[in-house]
């Protein structure tokens, strides 16, 4: 019997468990509340997902944008203990980010923002980009929960987010980090060398640039939450191959990567084995000496065999 699932600290509601790709074949379980944009994860979910599994749960924090946003109480009890929670601060290699902890260390909220916040997909919204969005599809949407955001907004009025841009690039990356789909054919137009380049191929950016890469037409930034999901996804048939398969030039940047810690390891192993030997006074021979009596051994077989035929 399956147990029952979790309710939302916030509204009450039914938490939706979502299973998810994570590494090395491993299914990974969050919990997600629709109507007020949050996950729920317990320990360190997120970090376990694998490409995707990420793809799959930005597609459904996409889906969930239609439902009206259901506003968030200052400290929602934890889903598991109904015990208190505190906000966290972290630093990530991206900047600072936010969750809602429970004090007994079950696991923590976070909105959707928080979330692609914390894994570097977002940035906030410059006035050109709030200029491009109005241009373009004649209002801004917030990234969290799809609510109208007006232009001089400097947060969502629905869910207190901060309007941002989602980095469509940065995504595709975060996908893909050992590189699996460089076959796809915006991998193959040469870059140029610049300051700020385009992350799909390297392309200089100009300061002015809109939400396309003038070189390859990769969409940079967008946006929308949606259209972010839907622009990667056809990703996805390459990134469930390369997880059940590893490409071949994969495999060899992972064996190159671990060769200088095998060599060191069996650097270290010989120095241990001298200083062992030294300190029981034994004299070892020298490895050399064995591969030249194999060298000339293999000579004689070889010259045998010759004789023979």
């Amino acid at each position: 019997m399956a147990p029952p699932a979790l309710r939302c600290g916030n509204c009450g509601g039914a938490l939706r468990a979502l299973h998810l790709t994570g590494h090395y074949g491993s299914q990974v379980e969050i919990d997600l509340c629709a109507p007020c944009h949050l996950v729920w994860f317990d320990a360190i979910e997120a970090a376990r997902l694998a490409g995707p599994g990420l793809l799959a749960l930005i597609g459904e924090m996409a889906d969930t944008q239609t439902l009206a946003h259901q506003a968030l109480r200052a400290a929602p009890p934890c889903p598991r203990c109904n015990g208190p929670v505190r906000t966290v601060h972290n630093q990530t290699r991206w900047g600072k980010s936010q969750q809602i902890e429970c004090a007994q260390r079950h696991g923590a909220y976070q909105s959707f923002a928080q979330f692609l916040n914390e894994k570097g997909l977002l940035r906030p919204m410059s006035s050109a980009d709030r200029q491009r969005a109005l241009q373009r599809d004649g209002a801004i949407h917030c990234v969290n929960c799809g609510g109208g955001v007006e232009a001089g907004d400097p947060q969502c009025r629905w869910c207190q987010s901060v309007p941002s841009v989602f980095d469509v690039a940065r995504l595709a990356q975060a996908l893909d980090p050992e590189g699996a789909t460089r076959g796809h054919a915006v991998h193959g137009v040469a870059g140029r060398a610049g300051a700020l380049g385009c992350q799909a191929c390297g392309a200089a950016l100009p300061a002015d640039r809109g939400w396309s890469c003038p070189q390859c037409e990769a969409t940079v930034t967008t946006p929308g939450l949606a259209e972010a999901h839907r622009l990667v996804s056809e990703l996805r048939p390459a990134l469930l191959a390369h997880a059940e398969r590893p490409a071949p030039h994969v495999v060899r940047q992972r064996l190159a990567a671990q060769d200088a810690g095998v060599q060191r390891q069996r650097q270290r192993a010989r120095e241990m084995q001298t200083e062992a030997d030294a300190a029981m006074g034994r004299n070892r021979p020298d490895p050399s000496e064995g591969f030249e009596l194999l060298s000339v051994f293999a000579s004689l077989l070889r010259a045998l065999r010759n004789w023979w035929h």
